[in-house]
């Protein structure tokens, strides 16, 4: 290949010394391989081409630019002769010093038939791909003149790809090479270069000498000779090309020609932008009640308890066999887990069932992020934090949830919605945006969701600036060639993102309601209490509750429960049958429920407690007694590990029992003179039966068996 890393590669030691030389630069030589990273990279800087080729003769110009018309293909002096009508000799004298510079590589393999007769075969030279590029730029540039008077798109439109990439990032922007559409990464540019005051913040940042030559260009109305504005005599080199990097790379500063000499220009546009129209963001529409479809009424922290519906199932009882699910399935939201699920969740439809697509596996991910749920084994187990954050009133719980979400590093809400890449964004900044634009609505008030999404997008200009957009299907995709179709075509996704997010996380959270218009089913929304709350515009929302006492307990074994709480909830599904999820949801207790929680080591008494003072007095007298006559027909047997010890026949068990007893064990002596050692912790048995064989072999015993 002729790249001209390769060719650096092949070159010696001293070789690329003298390379280095011509470039101004200093080879740290750690190893051959860094200083030829090193020199590759300052070699494809065009501001280090520019210095070089200032400084090559007139007739090695005429030698490139014979080599560059050929696109890479090697030839002989004697061909460039015929081209250049330049003397041969004077062609090879040119030919080596280029060499010396590293911008002519010589290609010795080739050879012609009449080279295969010489002993001396004549050398073949190319220009590598990098160096042609390059020269062709800069003799593009010295054609086209001063850039000075150009508007800034025609600007940008002459920049490299990699030098718009470049100027984003200086600007901010977190970009990922190569990923970005050039029109997006214009945009971005363009935006910066067009306001005053940002030009200036950025210049301030800058070090000393880039604001002292800023301030010289300034000064002298945005043009001057590379020469003048850093006199050779006092600015080295190096330190001349670090500083127009330091300025160029934010594009605040281009190069051009008059004639032969070389200038460091600041366009006018970017000298003297044009102050930006600001366009005043589109007005909020209301709609009134009663153009609104009514939506049906939800618990105002149904997700808080959906969630904990989720724990609930997934937690095991110390005396059950049921396997907890596999995370996976859990977390994929399996169908089979979805309908064992769905009619104990408050966003079932009321009808049919069916759970808005992503609901579960939303949930997952946010109790993961809380802790509530963990992995345990490729199995979905209650996490360090459920406990506790079932202790907590619904508001707090609700809260911790969507702080969780809002924190989330990638967008859970929308996975399952929208088949979107978008690299490089910062859900977490993006979500706090949304959820202040949520918190300035008024409560009892339907808004247009439409324009409410115009005017987020307007009022937040930078709300997902420095993602990258991919993957989206927001229709065909077409080549995003100019910053106009960029903008157009992010605004088009911004939208379905910001209106997902509407939809799932913000509306399954209780921070909004959502609806249609009557005729048009234009969709609407409003902002909830809770809402308002978690923006920080009032005061703490109460949780609906009705009702003298929090619970009560029918004659006919049914549970009102008219104050709900995450724990009042959490208790009541131990023992008893949901039936209905209302303003007043409904349990009732039936003998496998109360079967169901005796196994998994819930007393009678226990259960009895928790009624009477939830009831605020004693339950009725048929519902004590039967559950009193269900408790009494559940046949318990307690199982207990154990490790057994048989004496030989004819031999006395007590003198084990005392040796056991001497080694600090606890022995039960049965009946029959087997000896048990008790324990209850599963990876105890083990331990207990190596501590049981140590003490009997110290004391003169022969212990033998198997470990089962």
């Amino acid at each position: 290949m002729r790249n001209l890393l390769g060719r650096l590669l092949e070159r010696a030691p001293a070789e690329l010394e003298r390379i280095a030389g011509v470039w101004a630069i200093e080879l740290r030589g750690y190893d051959r391989h860094s200083d030829v990273s090193f020199l590759y990279r300052t070699m494809t800087d065009i501001w280090a081409m520019r210095d070089v080729w200032e400084r090559i003769r007139p007739d090695g110009r005429l030698v490139t630019g014979a080599l560059a018309e050929v696109a890479g293909e090697a030839l002989p002096a004697t061909a460039i002769a015929d081209q250049t009508k330049l003397p041969v000799d004077i062609v090879r004298s040119e030919l080596l010093t280029l060499h010396d510079t590293g911008i002519v590589a010589r290609d010795e393999r080739k050879r012609s038939d009449a080279d295969r007769e010489q002993v001396a075969p004549e050398p073949h030279w190319f220009l590598p791909r990098e160096i042609s590029m390059l020269l062709e730029r800069v003799t593009t540039e010295q054609i086209a003149g001063s850039p000075r008077d150009l508007a800034l798109d025609d600007l940008l439109a002459t920049a490299p790809y990699t030098e718009i990439e470049e100027a984003a990032t200086a600007w901010g922007a977190r970009v990922i090479p190569a990923l970005h559409a050039r029109g997006e990464l214009i945009g971005i540019v363009r935006d910066q270069l067009a306001q005053a005051d940002r030009i200036e913040r950025h210049i301030a940042a800058l070090s000393d000498p880039a604001r002292n030559a800023w301030a010289r260009l300034k000064q002298a109305g945005g043009e001057l000779p590379v020469d003048t504005l850093f006199p050779p005599a006092d600015v080295p080199l190096a330190t001349r090309r670090r500083i127009l990097r330091e300025l160029a790379a934010p594009l605040l500063i281009w190069h051009g020609y008059t004639g032969d000499t070389r200038l460091v220009v600041v366009p006018h546009t970017i000298l003297y932008p044009t102050p930006v129209e600001v366009v005043p963001p589109a007005e909020l529409r209301d709609v009134h009640e009663s153009d609104v479809v009514a939506p049906e009424w939800l618990f105002p922290y149904a997700s808080a308890w959906d969630l904990l519906t989720i724990v609930r199932d997934i937690t095991p009882g110390p005396l059950t066999m049921t396997a907890a699910p596999r995370w996976k399935s859990l977390a994929e939201g399996d169908p089979a887990i979805i309908r064992r699920l769905r009619r104990r969740l408050w966003r079932a439809d009321p009808e049919s069932f069916d759970l808005p697509t992503g609901y579960i596996q939303f949930l997952v991910r946010v109790g993961a992020l809380m802790g509530v749920l963990r992995e345990d084994d490729d199995r979905a187990v209650p996490g360090d934090a459920a406990a506790s954050w079932r202790e907590h009133a619904f508001t707090t719980a609700n809260q911790r949830m969507v702080a969780a979400w809002a924190g989330a590093e990638d967008w859970i809400e929308g996975r399952e919605r929208v088949d979107a890449s978008l690299y490089g964004a910062s859900w977490p900044a993006t979500r706090a945006a949304l959820l202040r634009a949520i918190g300035e609505l008024e409560e009892e008030r339907w808004y247009d969701e439409e324009r409410f999404t115009e005017r987020l997008l307007q009022t937040q200009p930078e709300l997902l600036r420095q993602a990258q957009v991919a993957a989206v299907p927001v229709g065909r995709r077409r080549p995003l060639d100019t910053s106009a179709d960029a903008r157009d075509r992010r605004t088009r996704v911004l939208t379905l993102v910001i209106g997902t997010t509407l939809e799932t996380a913000c509306t399954w959270l209780g921070l909004i309601e959502r609806s249609y218009e009557l005729g048009s089913e234009r969709p609407v929304l409003r902002v909830t209490p809770f809402g308002r709350w978690i923006a920080g515009k009032r005061v703490e929302p109460a949780v609906p509750g009705y009702g003298q006492s929090p619970l009560e307990v029918g004659a006919n074994f049914q549970l009102l429960l008219y104050r709900p709480t995450p724990r009042r909830v959490w208790a009541l599904s131990a023992f008893s049958e949901l039936e209905a999820l209302d303003r007043v949801s409904s349990w009732t207790i039936t003998a496998e429920a109360l079967i169901r929680a005796l196994a998994n080591g819930i007393d009678l008494e226990q259960i009895v407690t928790f009624l009477e003072r939830q009831n605020a007095g004693p339950l009725p007298q048929n519902v004590g007694y039967t559950l009193a006559e269900w408790d009494r027909g559940y046949r318990r047997i307690w199982l207990r590990r154990s490790v057994v010890l048989v004496p030989e026949e004819g031999e006395e068990s007590e003198p084990v029992v005392v040796a056991l007893r001497e080694a600090g064990l606890e022995p039960e002596l049965l009946a029959d003179g087997r000896i048990l050692l008790v324990f209850d912790d599963p990876d105890a048995g083990e331990r207990l039966f190596t501590a049981a064989t140590r003490a009997l072999r110290e004391r003169g015993f022969a212990p033998l068996g198997r470990r089962s």
